[in-house]
């Protein structure tokens, strides 16, 4: 019984391969591990985004529009996940799926942080990432009624978006000469990055000069 059991098993092992190889096609090893390392990093953005519309939600900070912003970004994120998830099935691939922690999205934002300038009272710390992920890094970065708080999240989310769309490029130089993936690429995640670094971007300028107070709550309502 047993002996039977494990030719079968091998049977099948082999017929699951070989259906792989049916529809694998030119698609490296090396293409399919990057793939589902930029799968991490739209997770990542998608869970800290998530985090950030909870913040905003809070009723000590009571920012409807950011909460609202914060939420939609999630769940594009995500979709960008399931986007290249379907992508590598779709070429024969695996995917390969890792626990995703806040705190090492907060340290990512924060190293981000510090490479950017002009970032508000020269900010190297995830401040609402670290305090949503319950850190004792958030302690450092003084009271939390004087944040200027949807200053800090869209800074945050210009540096987080800046970091995911290098990974994109870098993704897209290494596996150039795969024209199909280099095709989905370019049209379906590079040019919809530019965008949202655009759009925040200008989100960030608007709020440096109003800071906080009547201009955030204005801008909130058009978020």
């Amino acid at each position: 019984m047993n002996t039977l059991f494990l030719i079968s098993l091998v049977v099948a092992v082999c017929s699951a391969v070989e259906d792989v190889s049916n529809v694998r096609q030119d698609f490296k090893t090396s293409t399919i591990h990057a793939l589902n390392e930029q799968i991490v990093k739209e997770l990542q953005a998608s869970y800290i985004y998530k985090a950030y519309s909870q913040y905003y939600a809070r009723a000590d900070v009571s920012l409807p529009g950011f909460a609202k912003f914060f939420s939609k970004a999630a769940k594009e994120e995500s979709e960008h996940a399931e986007k290249l998830m379907d992508y590598l099935n779709m070429r024969g691939g695996e995917v390969k799926l890792q626990d995703i922690k806040l705190n090492d999205v907060c340290d990512v934002v924060s190293e981000e942080l510090g490479k950017h300038s002009g970032i508000e009272n020269s900010r190297t710390k995830a401040c609402m990432c670290y305090f949503m992920a319950k850190s004792q890094a958030w302690n450092f970065c003084g009271d939390r009624d004087e944040w200027y708080n949807g200053l800090m999240g869209m800074e945050d989310a210009l540096v987080l978006e800046r970091f995911v769309n290098q990974k994109l490029l870098d993704l897209h130089k290494a596996t150039e000469s795969d024209a199909h993936l280099s095709h989905v690429l370019e049209h379906d995640f590079l040019d919809e990055q530019v965008q949202s670094i655009k759009s925040i971007g200008d989100t960030v300028k608007q709020l440096r000069r109003v800071k906080k107070g009547l201009g955030e709550y204005l801008l909130d309502g058009k978020m």
